[in-house]
């Protein structure tokens, strides 16, 4: 593709005199440019990097009737690029722009770019060093939500890295937990394969780290004493002990705090358009066109048990979704109508069902994480009118529950963008 001569002669019109695009060699040699939605208007800009007079820079181009013309540029760092994408990592709504500049043989510096009304913004303060880089939409305690992790390998010594996996959230750059037993699985892997091939005390212990990180405390303990089989431990036998002593205080722990979700049975959205519930929802929420697309997922379930099926409705889209989660309603069906029973914010799917009731209504319990809250599951119960409509300020369910009943909105919504309100 960018062999192509027009796009070539694009470019080198509106690049600085005596400048050459800089060719990228990991996957394979291409030169860097790329069509990528930045703004999220559903036009692509052309962006392509280069050198000028011994710097580095980054030129974006958007397209016009009268042609493509330069929106922003932006210096960058190092002496070449190792990567060199486009992803959505801040929102769903257009692609932040990553680059990796290189400054040393190992070593890059982190830039994740956000398109601004003032052109390109690199969200990152400072410098951000790392080795190897992945950019992946990870699936975390609500699956994929089409928003992408950044996983940094740092070096450590020989073939070992530390690992970090980072989201954009509240405004920062906050350490994605939830998502380590997803990825680290890869990290896991990875030291395995190292430790067929040579006995490292190193390798043992970033094995041991990743076991802990998916879960697999029995595998940790016995990675971290081989780890003290050696005659020098790393990272130190104190902190291996340390480390031991901590998993078999957490596995006693977890054996016995944790919600069972056993007997809790999936259910993915419907499927066909409800112009009648569309035309609810516009009212209920208040909706307008120009705010961008609202989606909708949505399943029928007896909340009171009358033999009527309730309505529960989850909303994905810029308008209606925050941090923590985006918005939700219950709808009751009166003479062929939709009337709105409850609203809620903060919603992620699936959205639990529970067999048991308040004041005559199925509990509901929802999923709180984000916004600057620590996660939990939370019990929203039906007060007599309405179901409270913010889930983070209700009562958590309690460890050891077993809950019975069905899980609504179960759809992987990366895979699944759900019905757009006309």
């Amino acid at each position: 593709m960018w062999n192509c001569i027009y796009i070539q002669d694009t470019i080198n019109k509106l690049l600085p005199s005596m400048s050459q695009i800089i060719m990228l060699d990991k996957p394979y040699r291409r030169p860097a440019i790329m069509l990528a939605d930045l703004d999220g208007d559903g036009v692509p800009e052309l962006i392509c990097a280069y050198y000028y007079q011994g710097e580095k820079y980054i030129i974006v181009l958007k397209h016009s009737y009268d042609g493509w013309y330069a929106a922003d540029t932006a210096k960058g760092k190092g002496y070449n690029i190792t990567y060199f994408g486009a992803v959505p990592v801040t929102n769903g709504k257009g692609r932040n722009l990553i680059v990796g500049w290189q400054v040393g043989s190992i070593w890059s510096d982190l830039s994740v770019y956000e398109w601004t009304d003032k052109g390109l913004r690199d969200l990152i303060t400072g410098n951000k060093y790392y080795s190897m880089m992945e950019a992946e939409d990870m699936e975390g305690t609500k699956w994929k939500d089409g928003i992408y992790e950044l996983a940094l390998w740092i070096h450590d010594t020989g073939d070992a890295y530390r690992v970090e996996i980072y989201r954009w959230e509240n405004n920062k750059f906050i350490l994605a937990q939830d998502v380590y037993p997803y990825y680290f699985k890869k990290v896991a892997n990875y030291y395995k394969k190292l430790l067929r091939e040579k006995d490292s005390t190193t390798y043992w212990y970033y094995l041991a780290d990743a076991q802990i990180k998916t879960g697999n405390l029995e595998e940790a303990l016995n990675s971290i004493d081989k780890a003290l089989a050696a005659k020098y431990p790393y990272p130190s036998r104190e902190e291996l002990i340390r480390l031991k002593k901590q998993i078999l205080q957490e596995r006693s722990y977890s054996n016995q705090q944790v919600i069972d979700f056993s007997s809790i049975k999936y259910i993915e959205s419907e499927t066909e358009k409800d112009i009648k519930l569309e035309e609810a929802l516009v009212e209920a929420f208040n909706l307008d066109q120009s705010e961008g697309k609202v989606r909708y997922y949505y399943n029928k379930v007896d909340l009171n048990e009358d033999g009527i099926p309730e309505v529960f409705v989850f909303l994905t889209g810029p308008f209606v979704c925050g941090t923590g989660g985006c918005s939700g309603a219950v709808f009751k069906q009166e003479d062929d109508e939709y009337k709105l029973l409850s609203s809620f914010s903060l919603v992620r799917n699936p959205v639990i069902i529970s067999n048991t009731k308040t004041n005559g209504y199925r509990d509901i319990i929802m999923y709180v994480s984000g916004g600057g809250v620590e996660s939990f599951y939370a019990w929203v119960k039906y007060n007599g009118s309405v179901y409270p409509g913010n889930p983070s300020v209700q009562p958590m369910v309690e460890l050891g529950t077993k809950v019975n009943g069905i899980a609504v909105i179960a759809d992987d919504i990366s895979k699944n963008s759900g019905i757009e309100i006309s």
